[in-house]
Protein backbone atom coordinates (compact mmCIF):
# COMPACT_ATOMS: atom_id res chain seq x y z
CA UNK A 1 0.00 0.00 0.00
CA UNK A 2 2.89 2.31 0.58
CA UNK A 3 4.15 1.81 -2.40
CA UNK A 4 1.09 2.09 -4.38
CA UNK A 5 0.74 5.31 -2.52
CA UNK A 6 4.12 6.77 -3.30
CA UNK A 7 3.20 5.54 -6.97
CA UNK A 8 0.09 7.88 -6.58
CA UNK A 9 2.14 10.66 -5.54
CA UNK A 10 4.61 10.35 -8.50
CA UNK A 11 1.80 10.49 -11.06
CA UNK A 12 -0.25 13.63 -9.34
CA UNK A 13 3.31 15.54 -9.16
CA UNK A 14 4.08 14.71 -13.29
CA UNK A 15 0.40 15.53 -13.87
CA UNK A 16 0.78 19.16 -12.04
CA UNK A 17 4.34 19.85 -13.35
CA UNK A 18 3.03 19.00 -16.92
CA UNK A 19 -0.44 21.31 -16.54
CA UNK A 20 1.86 24.31 -15.58
CA UNK A 21 4.28 23.54 -18.55
CA UNK A 22 1.29 24.24 -20.45
CA UNK A 23 0.07 27.06 -18.34
CA UNK A 24 3.91 28.54 -19.34
CA UNK A 25 3.26 28.08 -23.05
CA UNK A 26 -0.29 29.67 -22.58
CA UNK A 27 1.29 32.69 -20.94
CA UNK A 28 3.39 33.23 -23.69
CA UNK A 29 0.90 33.39 -25.82
CA UNK A 30 -1.70 35.12 -24.46
CA UNK A 31 -0.45 37.09 -21.58
CA UNK A 32 1.52 40.83 -22.37
CA UNK A 33 4.81 41.71 -22.31
CA UNK A 34 5.64 43.88 -19.61
CA UNK A 35 5.57 47.45 -20.88
CA UNK A 36 4.41 46.88 -24.12
CA UNK A 37 2.12 48.26 -26.44
CA UNK A 38 0.04 44.92 -25.98
CA UNK A 39 -0.16 45.48 -22.22
CA UNK A 40 -1.46 49.48 -22.95
CA UNK A 41 -4.04 48.02 -24.80
CA UNK A 42 -5.11 45.57 -22.36
CA UNK A 43 -5.37 48.10 -19.74
CA UNK A 44 -6.90 50.76 -21.91
CA UNK A 45 -9.68 48.15 -22.97
CA UNK A 46 -10.56 46.32 -18.92
CA UNK A 47 -13.86 47.76 -19.09
CA UNK A 48 -14.93 45.77 -22.20
CA UNK A 49 -16.38 42.09 -21.07
CA UNK A 50 -14.94 38.85 -21.92
CA UNK A 51 -11.22 39.91 -22.59
CA UNK A 52 -9.80 38.67 -19.16
CA UNK A 53 -9.20 42.28 -17.47
CA UNK A 54 -10.85 42.94 -14.39
CA UNK A 55 -13.67 46.20 -14.13
CA UNK A 56 -11.81 47.73 -12.08
CA UNK A 57 -8.90 49.05 -14.23
CA UNK A 58 -5.92 47.36 -12.33
CA UNK A 59 -2.58 49.32 -13.49
CA UNK A 60 -0.27 46.51 -15.43
CA UNK A 61 2.84 45.92 -13.21
CA UNK A 62 5.49 48.67 -15.14
CA UNK A 63 7.97 46.01 -14.88
CA UNK A 64 7.47 42.26 -14.15
CA UNK A 65 10.38 40.47 -13.19
CA UNK A 66 11.54 37.32 -15.16
CA UNK A 67 9.56 33.93 -15.50
CA UNK A 68 10.48 31.28 -12.71
CA UNK A 69 10.77 27.84 -14.84
CA UNK A 70 11.89 24.65 -14.62
CA UNK A 71 13.99 25.20 -17.21
CA UNK A 72 15.67 27.86 -15.70
CA UNK A 73 15.58 26.24 -11.97
CA UNK A 74 18.81 26.47 -10.76
CA UNK A 75 19.54 29.76 -12.47
CA UNK A 76 16.70 32.12 -11.68
CA UNK A 77 15.00 33.07 -9.08
CA UNK A 78 17.89 32.28 -6.01
CA UNK A 79 19.59 35.62 -6.10
CA UNK A 80 16.61 37.48 -6.89
CA UNK A 81 15.24 39.85 -4.20
CA UNK A 82 11.35 38.80 -2.81
CA UNK A 83 8.54 41.22 -4.02
CA UNK A 84 5.12 40.57 -4.20
CA UNK A 85 3.51 40.12 -7.69
CA UNK A 86 0.70 41.04 -8.99
CA UNK A 87 -0.98 40.38 -12.53
CA UNK A 88 -2.15 42.95 -14.61
CA UNK A 89 -5.83 41.35 -14.77
CA UNK A 90 -6.06 42.06 -11.06
CA UNK A 91 -6.31 38.67 -10.01
CA UNK A 92 -4.98 38.22 -6.75
CA UNK A 93 -3.14 35.09 -5.81
CA UNK A 94 -4.46 33.87 -2.18
CA UNK A 95 -3.42 31.79 0.57
CA UNK A 96 -6.67 30.09 1.54
CA UNK A 97 -7.80 27.61 4.54
CA UNK A 98 -7.46 24.07 3.23
CA UNK A 99 -5.08 24.26 -0.50
CA UNK A 100 -1.75 24.55 -0.23
CA UNK A 101 -0.44 27.85 -1.05
CA UNK A 102 1.47 27.79 -3.73
CA UNK A 103 3.82 31.12 -3.52
CA UNK A 104 6.14 33.14 -1.74
CA UNK A 105 5.49 34.94 1.21
CA UNK A 106 6.22 37.00 3.72
CA UNK A 107 3.56 37.34 6.78
CA UNK A 108 2.18 36.72 10.23
CA UNK A 109 -1.05 34.35 10.34
CA UNK A 110 -2.51 33.10 12.88
CA UNK A 111 -5.27 30.26 12.80
CA UNK A 112 -8.07 29.61 14.66
CA UNK A 113 -10.76 26.10 14.10
CA UNK A 114 -13.40 24.29 16.17
CA UNK A 115 -13.64 21.11 15.23
CA UNK A 116 -17.89 20.37 16.49
CA UNK A 117 -19.17 16.56 17.80
CA UNK A 118 -16.08 14.28 17.09
CA UNK A 119 -17.59 10.86 15.95
CA UNK A 120 -15.75 9.63 19.46
CA UNK A 121 -16.90 7.80 22.49
CA UNK A 122 -14.36 9.58 24.88
CA UNK A 123 -13.90 13.13 22.55
CA UNK A 124 -16.10 16.09 21.86
CA UNK A 125 -15.00 18.80 20.66
CA UNK A 126 -11.51 20.30 19.84
CA UNK A 127 -10.04 23.65 19.73
CA UNK A 128 -7.31 24.65 17.82
CA UNK A 129 -5.10 28.01 17.80
CA UNK A 130 -1.93 28.29 16.15
CA UNK A 131 0.19 30.90 14.32
CA UNK A 132 3.31 30.86 12.02
CA UNK A 133 5.73 33.58 10.72
CA UNK A 134 6.51 33.03 7.08
CA UNK A 135 9.91 34.44 5.32
CA UNK A 136 10.80 34.53 1.75
CA UNK A 137 14.34 34.57 1.50
CA UNK A 138 14.35 35.17 -2.55
CA UNK A 139 12.07 34.17 -5.22
CA UNK A 140 12.93 30.05 -5.08
CA UNK A 141 12.76 30.07 -1.05
CA UNK A 142 10.35 30.45 1.90
CA UNK A 143 10.69 28.55 5.32
CA UNK A 144 8.02 29.41 7.92
CA UNK A 145 7.85 28.33 11.96
CA UNK A 146 4.60 27.55 13.37
CA UNK A 147 3.43 26.79 16.82
CA UNK A 148 0.10 25.53 17.77
CA UNK A 149 -2.15 24.64 21.12
CA UNK A 150 -4.84 22.45 21.15
CA UNK A 151 -7.84 22.10 23.47
CA UNK A 152 -9.77 19.01 24.18
CA UNK A 153 -13.18 18.57 25.38
CA UNK A 154 -13.94 14.95 26.97
CA UNK A 155 -17.48 13.63 26.64
CA UNK A 156 -16.33 13.16 30.62
CA UNK A 157 -13.60 14.64 32.84
CA UNK A 158 -11.45 17.44 32.73
CA UNK A 159 -10.47 19.17 29.36
CA UNK A 160 -6.97 18.38 28.00
CA UNK A 161 -4.76 20.39 26.15
CA UNK A 162 -1.28 20.62 24.87
CA UNK A 163 1.35 22.23 21.84
CA UNK A 164 3.55 21.21 19.49
CA UNK A 165 6.36 23.34 17.21
CA UNK A 166 6.27 22.72 13.48
CA UNK A 167 8.49 23.91 10.20
CA UNK A 168 7.48 24.46 6.54
CA UNK A 169 9.52 24.67 3.74
CA UNK A 170 8.32 25.96 -0.12
CA UNK A 171 10.17 25.87 -2.83
CA UNK A 172 8.72 28.21 -6.15
CA UNK A 173 8.89 25.70 -9.17
CA UNK A 174 7.08 28.13 -11.46
CA UNK A 175 5.99 31.63 -11.49
CA UNK A 176 4.83 33.64 -14.97
CA UNK A 177 1.57 35.81 -15.27
CA UNK A 178 -0.94 33.17 -15.53
CA UNK A 179 0.63 30.08 -13.41
CA UNK A 180 1.88 29.41 -10.01
CA UNK A 181 3.47 26.06 -8.73
CA UNK A 182 5.57 25.33 -5.80
CA UNK A 183 6.77 22.31 -3.96
CA UNK A 184 5.73 22.58 -0.01
CA UNK A 185 7.30 20.30 2.56
CA UNK A 186 6.61 20.16 6.51
CA UNK A 187 7.47 18.72 9.50
CA UNK A 188 5.23 18.68 12.85
CA UNK A 189 6.15 17.26 15.99
CA UNK A 190 3.58 15.16 18.15
CA UNK A 191 1.19 16.04 20.44
CA UNK A 192 1.59 13.90 23.81
CA UNK A 193 -0.72 16.22 25.65
CA UNK A 194 -3.53 15.17 23.43
CA UNK A 195 -2.67 11.13 23.35
CA UNK A 196 -0.44 12.16 20.11
CA UNK A 197 3.07 10.35 19.58
CA UNK A 198 3.16 10.50 16.20
CA UNK A 199 5.81 12.93 13.93
CA UNK A 200 4.54 14.23 10.77
CA UNK A 201 6.36 14.74 7.63
CA UNK A 202 4.49 15.94 4.46
CA UNK A 203 5.34 16.92 0.93
CA UNK A 204 3.95 17.87 -1.60
CA UNK A 205 2.83 20.32 -4.71
CA UNK A 206 0.32 23.44 -5.21
CA UNK A 207 -1.13 25.11 -8.16
CA UNK A 208 -2.84 28.53 -9.30
CA UNK A 209 -3.86 29.31 -12.60
CA UNK A 210 -5.88 32.39 -13.29
CA UNK A 211 -8.43 31.52 -15.20
CA UNK A 212 -7.91 35.47 -16.94
CA UNK A 213 -5.93 33.59 -19.42
CA UNK A 214 -7.72 30.33 -20.05
CA UNK A 215 -11.61 31.70 -20.78
CA UNK A 216 -11.50 35.57 -20.42
CA UNK A 217 -13.33 35.24 -16.67
CA UNK A 218 -12.79 38.19 -14.68
CA UNK A 219 -10.77 37.57 -11.30
CA UNK A 220 -11.39 33.93 -11.09
CA UNK A 221 -8.60 31.87 -9.48
CA UNK A 222 -8.25 27.97 -9.47
CA UNK A 223 -6.06 26.69 -7.06
CA UNK A 224 -4.92 23.19 -6.56
CA UNK A 225 -3.02 20.74 -4.51
CA UNK A 226 -1.64 17.02 -3.24
CA UNK A 227 -0.13 16.71 0.03
CA UNK A 228 1.88 12.99 0.97
CA UNK A 229 1.97 12.41 4.71
CA UNK A 230 3.97 9.94 6.51
CA UNK A 231 3.69 9.15 10.45
CA UNK A 232 6.36 8.20 11.92
CA UNK A 233 6.12 7.16 16.34
CA UNK A 234 4.80 4.23 18.89
CA UNK A 235 1.51 3.26 17.85
CA UNK A 236 -1.34 0.52 17.72
CA UNK A 237 -1.26 -2.21 14.94
CA UNK A 238 -2.65 -1.11 12.25
CA UNK A 239 -3.17 2.72 12.32
CA UNK A 240 -2.14 3.96 9.58
CA UNK A 241 1.61 5.48 8.74
CA UNK A 242 0.51 7.04 5.42
CA UNK A 243 -2.40 9.22 3.70
CA UNK A 244 -2.60 11.77 0.65
CA UNK A 245 -4.95 14.90 0.66
CA UNK A 246 -6.26 16.54 -2.24
CA UNK A 247 -7.83 19.55 -3.21
CA UNK A 248 -9.52 21.68 -6.01
CA UNK A 249 -10.68 25.62 -5.16
CA UNK A 250 -12.60 28.05 -7.58
CA UNK A 251 -12.19 31.45 -5.60
CA UNK A 252 -13.77 34.92 -7.19
CA UNK A 253 -12.97 38.48 -6.42
CA UNK A 254 -15.52 41.44 -6.20
CA UNK A 255 -13.85 44.13 -4.72
CA UNK A 256 -10.83 46.37 -5.62
CA UNK A 257 -7.96 46.30 -3.28
CA UNK A 258 -8.84 49.65 -2.00
CA UNK A 259 -12.17 49.32 -1.09
CA UNK A 260 -12.89 50.05 2.89
CA UNK A 261 -13.04 47.35 5.35
CA UNK A 262 -13.74 44.97 1.96
CA UNK A 263 -10.91 45.29 -0.24
CA UNK A 264 -10.32 42.62 -2.34
CA UNK A 265 -13.47 40.43 -0.91
CA UNK A 266 -13.32 36.94 -2.53
CA UNK A 267 -15.66 34.09 -2.39
CA UNK A 268 -14.67 30.68 -2.34
CA UNK A 269 -15.08 27.26 -2.28
CA UNK A 270 -12.67 24.30 -1.99
CA UNK A 271 -13.05 20.58 -1.90
CA UNK A 272 -11.24 18.41 -0.12
CA UNK A 273 -10.73 14.75 -0.05
CA UNK A 274 -7.78 12.86 2.37
CA UNK A 275 -7.76 9.39 2.02
CA UNK A 276 -5.82 6.69 3.76
CA UNK A 277 -2.69 4.66 2.14
CA UNK A 278 -2.39 2.06 4.82
CA UNK A 279 -3.60 0.63 8.17
CA UNK A 280 -6.52 -1.36 8.56
CA UNK A 281 -8.46 2.31 7.13
CA UNK A 282 -6.62 1.65 3.80
CA UNK A 283 -8.72 2.94 1.09
CA UNK A 284 -10.91 5.43 3.63
CA UNK A 285 -11.58 9.13 2.16
CA UNK A 286 -13.03 11.70 3.83
CA UNK A 287 -14.19 14.27 1.27
CA UNK A 288 -15.31 17.90 2.75
CA UNK A 289 -16.56 20.97 1.05
CA UNK A 290 -15.47 24.46 2.59
CA UNK A 291 -16.98 27.56 1.17
CA UNK A 292 -15.24 30.45 2.81
CA UNK A 293 -14.73 34.38 2.22
CA UNK A 294 -11.70 36.45 2.50
CA UNK A 295 -11.15 40.56 2.26
CA UNK A 296 -8.24 42.53 3.94
CA UNK A 297 -9.67 45.84 5.97
CA UNK A 298 -8.15 48.36 3.21
CA UNK A 299 -9.08 52.05 4.51
CA UNK A 300 -11.50 54.73 4.82
CA UNK A 301 -11.18 58.42 5.76
CA UNK A 302 -11.95 58.06 9.29
CA UNK A 303 -9.56 54.52 9.87
CA UNK A 304 -6.58 53.39 7.98
CA UNK A 305 -6.15 49.49 8.63
CA UNK A 306 -3.67 49.19 5.88
CA UNK A 307 -4.48 46.81 2.81
CA UNK A 308 -2.19 44.50 4.01
CA UNK A 309 -4.39 43.48 6.97
CA UNK A 310 -6.51 39.98 6.09
CA UNK A 311 -9.71 38.53 7.71
CA UNK A 312 -10.54 34.80 6.33
CA UNK A 313 -13.32 32.30 7.43
CA UNK A 314 -14.88 29.58 6.56
CA UNK A 315 -16.36 26.39 7.55
CA UNK A 316 -15.67 22.33 6.49
CA UNK A 317 -18.58 20.17 5.88
CA UNK A 318 -18.03 16.31 5.57
CA UNK A 319 -20.26 15.24 2.39
CA UNK A 320 -18.54 11.63 2.33
CA UNK A 321 -20.07 8.31 4.23
CA UNK A 322 -16.88 8.92 6.62
CA UNK A 323 -17.91 11.53 9.09
CA UNK A 324 -15.40 12.33 11.88
CA UNK A 325 -16.81 15.29 12.83
CA UNK A 326 -19.82 17.52 12.39
CA UNK A 327 -18.23 20.24 10.90
CA UNK A 328 -15.25 22.60 11.56
CA UNK A 329 -15.40 26.44 11.72
CA UNK A 330 -12.30 29.08 10.99
CA UNK A 331 -11.43 32.13 11.42
CA UNK A 332 -7.83 33.74 10.01
CA UNK A 333 -5.85 36.54 10.14
CA UNK A 334 -3.01 37.26 7.92
CA UNK A 335 -0.99 40.03 8.33
CA UNK A 336 1.49 40.97 4.91
CA UNK A 337 4.63 42.34 5.28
Amino acid sequence: MFRHGCQTVWFLLIATLAAGGTAQAASEDNAALPGSTQEQSLADESQMAGDGQSAYSFAAPKERPQDLTLTNFFSAGWDEEWAKQERATGTPNMALLRVQTNFMEREFRANYYFQNNIASATNKNLTDCDMLIAWSFNRRLMLEITGAYQWEDLRSGSRVDGGYPGLVGRVQLIDTESSSYSFNFKAVAPNPELGLSQTTVSYGVAGFEDLAYWFGVDRVGLYYSFLFDSFSGPVAAGTKLNDIGYDITLAKTFTSPKTPLLGNLTFFVENYAQTDLDGKTAGRTLVTVTPGVRFNLGKSDRVKMGKDNWIMMGTDIPISDYHPWDAIYRFTYIKNF
